[in-house]
């Protein structure tokens, strides 16, 4: 795989916004209620979390 030029923390982070962001606007088009986008933002911080968690121990 391809090694990306910017650090994993900020690859995770920009994801994680363009994800978020993504949700935001689609349930914003189709009128879903926000805690969809709040439980997606919840699930994608512990997700990030835990790929930043695994990634820094790989590296190590």
């Amino acid at each position: 795989m391809k090694k990306s030029p910017l650090p994993a923390s900020l690859s995770i982070a920009l994801w994680l916004t363009g994800a978020i962001w993504l949700v935001a606007i689609a349930a914003h088009v189709f009128d879903a209620p926000r805690e969809i986008v709040y439980l997606t933002l919840l699930f994608g911080v512990f997700t990030g979390l835990a790929e930043w968690l695994t990634s820094k121990r790989n590296t190590h």
